[in-house]
C-alpha cells in the first residue's frame, strides 16, 4: 500500500490514481490530505505531491513529486499555454543500469535546479501524464478553431484533422517514445512495483473498400476499366479476371483474416481487430462497395468473421466536423445496418481517415454505447499521440469527467509510412523495428493499422504485404543494431 498526500481533492488525481496505479502498476493507494497524518503513518511508501520538496528526518522519507496547480483545476487553460519540457539525467537512480532509457524528459518542471533521484522527481508527473492522455492541447485547439482566437499558421487539415506537427510532443521531437509508458515505469521503480505489462503485438485492419473491382454499378466499373487502360494496364487483366470468376484481390479472405488469425495472441489480453466501413451513401472519401455486395461478401466469410465477435469493430465513416446531429444520425443508421448484418453490436469502433475530434467524436461514441476507440493515433506521423502504448480510459475535461471509452493506441499505419512519408516498403519495415524495440523494453502494445489493400500484392501496393508480415512478427531475442533511418519526412 502507498500512502499519497495532496493539499486538496480533484476528479483528475482520482482518474490518475485508478488509471496510474491500479490499471498500470497494480498497487492500491490511500489519498490524504492531513498533512500531519501522512507524516506519522507508518506505511511502507508515501508520495508527497507538493510544490516543494518535504525534509523529514530517519528512514521514512517519502517519494516527492513536483506538484504544479494542473490536477487541481477545473477549466481548460486558454489555448496559448502549452507546459515546458526539462530532460533529466537517470544516472544518479539505484541500480540505474537496468532502467531501458538513459535520460528521461518530463513536463512541468519545477523551477529549481533539482535533479532527478531515488527520492525526487521535480517535475510534475501527474500533470504530464494527464495532459497527454486527456490530449489536452488538442481540446484546447478544438475549442478555438473557427474563432478569432485561433493563431495564423495552426490551422487544421485538408480533412479538417488536427496535424501531427502542431503537438507538443512532435516539436520537442518526443513523438517517437511512448513517454507517458516512461514516466509510469518511472514511478514504479521507485515504488518497488514496476509495470507487470509484457510486450504485445496487436494487428488491426481497415476494410475501407471490401472488393477492388466488384460491388458497384456498372458505369463505375466501366470508368474504372477506362482509368486501368490509362495509368495501370497491367490491372486490366486482373479486372478481367475477376469478372470470370477469380477472387478479388481486396477480398478479406486473400491474406487479411490470415494476418489477424496467424499473428494475433488469442491469449493476451488485447486480441486483434477488424472494422469495416458502413455501405454508407457513396461520396468523395466513402467508397465502400454498395450494402448488396457487402452483405454477400460477408455472408460468404461468415465462418471466419462471424466466429467471435471479439474480432469485428465498426468503422464510423467521414463526416463533416462541424455538424454533430448530422454525423450521430450517419453513425447510428451505419451501427444499426452493421448490427443486423453481422448479428451483434458492435463494441470497438475505428474512425475512417482517423477523422478524430476531440473531446466532440469521443462524445458522439459513447452516445452510440461504443466501449473501445482505436483512433488514437496520427495518420500523417508514426509515434504516440497520447504518448502512450497502453491502453487507457478517456477522461472528458471538458466536463471533468472520467468515462468508461477505453482508448487503444496505435503508433504506425501502413499508408502514413507510403503516402505521407514517402517511405519505401523496406523503409517501413525498419521503422516499425525501431517502435518495437522502443515499446518492448517498456513492456507496452505495439499496434498498427494495415488495410487489406496493401496486403493485395497489387499496385499501388505490391511489395506491402512483407511490411505487414514484418510487423506483425515479434523481434528475434538477439536482433540488435536496428538500422536507423535518417531525416524521415514528416507532413505538417
Amino acid at each position: 500500500m502507498v500512502l499519497l498526500f495532496a493539499h486538496q481533492n480533484s476528479p483528475r488525481l482520482h482518474y490518475l490514481i485508478e488509471e496510474v496505479f491500479s490499471r498500470r502498476l497494480g498497487i492500491a493507494i490511500t489519498l490524504t490530505h492531513q498533512f500531519d497524518d501522512f507524516l506519522s503513518a507508518s506505511a511502507a511508501k508515501k508520495i508527497a505531491y507538493t510544490p516543494t520538496p518535504i525534509d523529514v528526518a530517519g528512514d521514512n522519507q517519502p517519494l516527492w513529486i513536483h506538484q504544479s496547480e494542473l490536477i487541481f483545476e477545473s477549466f481548460v487553460r486558454d489555448f496559448a499555454y502549452e507546459p515546458t519540457m526539462q530532460t533529466f539525467s537517470v544516472s544518479q537512480l539505484k541500480a540505474s543500469d537496468t532502467c531501458p532509457f538513459q535520460t528521461i524528459s518530463g513536463l512541468f518542471p519545477c523551477k529549481s535546479s533539482a535533479s532527478l533521484d531515488d527520492q525526487h522527481i521535480p517535475f510534475d508527473l501527474f500533470s504530464a501524464i494527464f495532459w497527454c492522455l486527456t490530449r489536452y492541447e488538442e481540446v484546447q485547439w478544438g475549442l478555438v478553431q473557427g474563432t478569432p482566437s485561433a493563431s495564423k499558421g495552426l490551422s487544421a487539415d485538408p480533412h479538417g484533422r488536427y496535424p501531427a506537427a502542431q503537438s507538443l510532443l512532435y516539436r520537442l521531437n518526443c513523438l517517437d517514445t511512448p513517454i507517458v509508458d516512461q514516466w509510469v515505469w518511472l514511478l514504479g521503480y521507485l515504488l518497488d512495483a514496476l509495470p507487470n505489462k509484457s510486450f504485445q503485438i496487436i494487428p488491426t485492419a481497415d476494410i475501407d473498400m471490401a472488393l477492388r473491382f466488384g460491388g458497384r454499378r456498372w458505369y463505375l466499373q466501366a470508368a474504372g476499366m477506362v482509368r486501368d487502360l490509362v495509368k495501370s494496364p497491367s490491372l486490366v487483366l486482373d479486372r478481367i479476371a475477376v469478372w470470370f470468376g477469380k477472387k478479388d484481390p481486396y477480398a478479406m479472405d486473400q491474406g487479411t483474416l490470415q494476418i489477424l488469425e496467424n499473428y494475433g495472441q488469442e491469449a493476451a489480453p488485447y486480441s486483434p481487430k477488424l472494422f469495416l466501413l458502413g455501405a454508407t451513401p457513396r461520396s468523395k472519401r466513402n467508397k465502400q462497395i454498395s450494402q448488396h455486395a457487402l452483405n454477400a461478401e460477408l455472408e460468404r466469410l461468415k465462418k471466419p468473421l462471424f466466429g467471435s465477435t471479439a474480432l469485428m469493430g465498426i468503422h464510423p465513416s467521414w463526416q463533416e466536423k462541424n455538424n454533430a446531429l448530422k454525423t450521430l444520425t450517419a453513425w447510428r443508421n451505419e451501427y444499426e445496418t452493421f448490427e443486423s448484418s453481422l448479428g451483434f453490436k458492435p463494441k470497438d469502433a475505428r474512425l475512417h481517415f482517423i477523422h478524430l475530434h476531440l473531446p466532440h467524436t469521443y462524445q458522439l461514441l459513447t452516445q452510440l454505447n461504443i466501449e473501445n476507440d482505436w483512433s488514437m493515433g496520427y495518420p500523417d506521423a508514426v509515434g504516440f499521440r497520447a504518448g502512450t502504448s497502453i491502453p487507457f480510459k478517456w477522461y472528458d475535461i471538458t466536463q471533468e469527467r472520467a468515462t468508461d471509452l477505453q482508448i487503444f493506441p496505435f503508433c504506425i499505419m501502413d499508408v502514413t509510412c507510403k503516402n505521407y512519408l514517402k517511405l519505401s516498403h523496406e523503409e517501413s519495415i525498419v521503422l516499425g523495428d525501431q517502435l518495437k524495440q522502443t515499446i518492448q523494453a517498456l513492456g507496452g502494445v505495439f499496434c498498427f493499422i494495415f488495410h487489406n489493400e496493401s496486403v493485395s500484392e497489387k499496385l499501388p501496393w505490391k511489395g506491402w504485404k512483407n511490411t505487414i508480415l514484418s510487423w506483425a512478427t515479434p523481434l528475434a531475442e538477439n536482433h540488435n543494431d536496428i538500422p536507423h533511418i535518417e531525416d524521415r519526412p514528416h507532413q505538417s
